[in-house]
């Protein structure tokens, strides 16, 4: 029987990855160190075979985790995940959604027992606190590869990263609240703490609408709690302290619960938003919101299961860290 990759790198002692990039010619190890696993895989003779790994996936059973927590953009997700799982089924994968609210006290646990269940990977949109941050790097740890989705953290304690450019979306989003409002106005920014992703476009848009827009005042901002009744009582109440207000840029989830009560308040504001799942696309249709920056969610979905897929069967590692989908601006005319 061959030496199988891992020995090599327990010979050298070393990650699989760092193996697997010498093998593959890729960057990120030193020369003393790739040339001393060079001599290894020959004087062991090593010999790649992912056909013959890929073949015996498809006699026994792999199990994976997605770990999202309850936010409005699963469905979407998950959508562009089971398009992987058609274009894989010929394996025997199993994939096991977790069901966690949007807690950072639920989603440490449940990262804490993927080893314990057999998982072989995970997809995971984690919330930014150093526990859910230390939980995936001891996954990675214990050859778990994890891939973020949608909201990456600080630090990097993940294979890779699929989801919005944050930065992008933020100056985008402004350079549209300056079109939607040519002779300016007082702005709110509605945003919650929870995310990465959210607190990244916040920081964007409102760092770029000064420079973009001078004539829009952004002059109030909430955070919110993002459960649905949660954030449509913040809001209800955010409206009464602030009657001057004549548009929302919203940078969290919960929005149709935030559209709904600005609609039981009895104000007809100009509304952005960013991602496009049915409730978001009914409400741009109704003119309730004007323009929404999708990040294209299915496709990250896809994408994220893909590469984690590609790892676990081929050993295939990702050729970059970061992957951006495409942003894309949404009006009533084009969703």
């Amino acid at each position: 029987m061959g030496v199988t990759l891992k020995q090599i790198a327990d010979l050298a002692g070393v990650h699989k990855s760092t193996v697997d990039k010498v093998i593959h010619n890729r960057p990120g190890v030193s020369d003393a160190r790739r040339q001393q696993i060079k001599k290894l895989l020959e004087e062991y003779g090593y010999e790649s075979n992912p056909l013959a790994k890929a073949l015996n996936y498809q006699k026994k059973k792999m199990t994976v985790a997605v770990v999202v927590p309850t936010v409005d953009a699963m469905p979407t997700l998950r959508k562009g995940m089971e398009l992987v799982q058609q274009d894989f089924n010929s394996f025997n994968i199993e994939v096991v959604y977790y069901k966690i609210p949007f807690e950072a006290a639920e989603q440490v646990p449940c990262l804490e027992k993927l080893p314990h269940e057999g998982i072989a990977g995970a997809v995971v949109l984690p919330i930014e606190v150093p526990e859910v941050a230390r939980a995936m790097k001891k996954l990675m740890e214990q050859n778990i590869p994890v891939v973020a989705i949608n909201s990456d953290l600080q630090t990097e304690p993940y294979m890779c990263y699929v989801g919005q450019d944050m930065v992008q979306a933020g100056r985008v989003s402004a350079r549209m609240m300056g079109l939607l409002l040519p002779r300016g106005g007082k702005l709110a920014v509605i945003s919650s703490n929870n995310m990465r992703a959210v607190k990244q476009r916040e920081h964007s848009f409102r760092e770029s609408v000064s420079m973009l827009c001078p004539h829009v005042d952004v002059c109030a901002f909430m955070d919110i709690v993002e459960k649905p009744e949660h954030a449509y009582q913040q809001t209800i109440a955010f409206l009464q302290q602030h009657p001057d207000v004549q548009a929302l840029v919203i940078t969290c989830g919960c929005v149709p619960d935030i559209c709904r009560a600005v609609r039981d308040a009895g104000r007809d504001l100009t509304i952005l938003c960013y991602e496009r799942y049915d409730e978001i696309a009914q409400l741009v249709k109704k003119g309730e919101i004007a323009c929404t920056i999708s990040g294209d969610l299915r496709e990250q979905g896809r994408l994220a299961m893909r590469l984690l897929f590609e790892k676990l069967i081929y050993e295939r590692e990702p050729e970059k860290k970061v992957y951006y989908t495409s942003n894309e601006i949404l009006l009533k005319e084009n969703i």
